[in-house]
């Protein structure tokens, strides 16, 4: 199994990367680019995308495996439930397993317009249902059992008839949280109890709302998992629109853009901003006696820009 997981909890502050993924089949470039990030011995994970807000993008699995083979770094495959059936995902977990892949990202697929607005939606299972047929079926190796029918949309609803595979897979799965969604911290806990390694979590700039959710979901589970908490610094005042136009989950407050904004450059303000909100996270978990290992997910847009100051300053916190 990958040590991904071990990583994580063995570094003083873990922190993640999202990597850009090409609209085409040749990644020669972007690997090429990605060797030569000069924080890549910072990272402990280099996160590919699934398909973001529907965006047709390489499917993250070859393109892990790829990045598996040439770049000294656990990958962390994106899977999303929104585009496929039970047993496409199957089909895709075996796939990615065939190719050393053993970190996944399970989440349910957000609903951006994309390049097909008018595709109907698959969503055969959510995230928390994923979770629960890596964990407890495949790494067991068994198929996912069929859903029951009714009630819709009813949690980890698996029947218990089962088929089994070859060879058990091995995947570390981590779950994906949002920290101001009504009703998460339940959410969160009841991932866990599925089986969820670890945590990343949207893009938040909250400090105290993203401690308020540790604290809450502690309390509702007894398994510590590690939780990397997702920021993205920006380089312009027009990345911090495009941001807001393009993820709808995600909300930048007033003062965090008045600061940016109104500053002299907004790129260094940002990197600034980034090391504070971070630090305010480590020494709230201390503050409040809360045993969450945390870390960072940086979420770059577009291309790495400001990314390797923030990663850079975040190794010496």
């Amino acid at each position: 199994m990958s040590d991904f997981v071990s990583k994580v909890r063995e570094e003083k502050f873990p922190i993640t990367f999202e990597v850009a993924s090409p609209r085409g089949g040749n990644v020669e470039e972007y690997i090429e680019k990605i060797k030569n990030y000069e924080f890549l011995e910072d990272v402990v994970g280099l996160n590919v995308c699934n398909n973001p807000v529907g965006i047709v993008r390489i499917d993250p699995a070859p393109y892990a495996g790829r990045l598996l083979e040439e770049v000294d770094v656990e990958p962390i495959a994106h899977l999303t439930c929104r585009d496929s059936t039970l047993s496409g995902l199957q089909r895709w977990l075996l796939g990615a397993q065939s190719l050393g892949v053993s970190t996944i990202l399970a989440m349910t697929g957000d609903y951006g317009v994309g390049d097909y607005p008018a595709e109907e939606k698959v969503d055969h299972i959510n995230s928390l249902e994923l979770i629960t047929g890596i964990k407890q079926y495949l790494n067991e190796g068994e198929l996912m059992p069929e859903l029951s029918a009714a009630p819709y949309r009813q949690r980890n609803r698996y029947l218990k008839e089962i088929e089994e595979i070859e060879e058990k897979t091995d995947f570390q799965v981590g779950g994906v949280a949002i920290s101001h969604r009504s009703g998460e911290a339940k959410y969160a806990a009841q991932k866990i109890e599925a089986g969820s390694d670890f945590f990343q979590t949207q893009i938040c700039y909250k400090a105290k709302e993203m401690l308020n959710f540790i604290e809450e979901f502690e309390k509702r589970s007894e398994r510590n998992v590690p939780i990397l908490v997702g920021t993205t610094p920006f380089s312009s005042k027009e990345q911090i629109r495009n941001l807001l136009d393009a993820v709808p989950q995600v909300t930048v407050p007033r003062s965090v853009r008045k600061r940016l904004s109104t500053a002299e450059d907004t790129a260094e303000e940002s990197v600034e901003f980034t090391v504070e909100f971070y630090q305010k996270i480590i020494d709230g978990i201390k503050d409040r006696g809360l045993r969450t290992k945390v870390g960072a997910h940086v979420i770059p847009i577009k291309h790495d820009g400001i990314s390797r100051k923030v990663i850079r300053r975040l190794r010496g916190i």
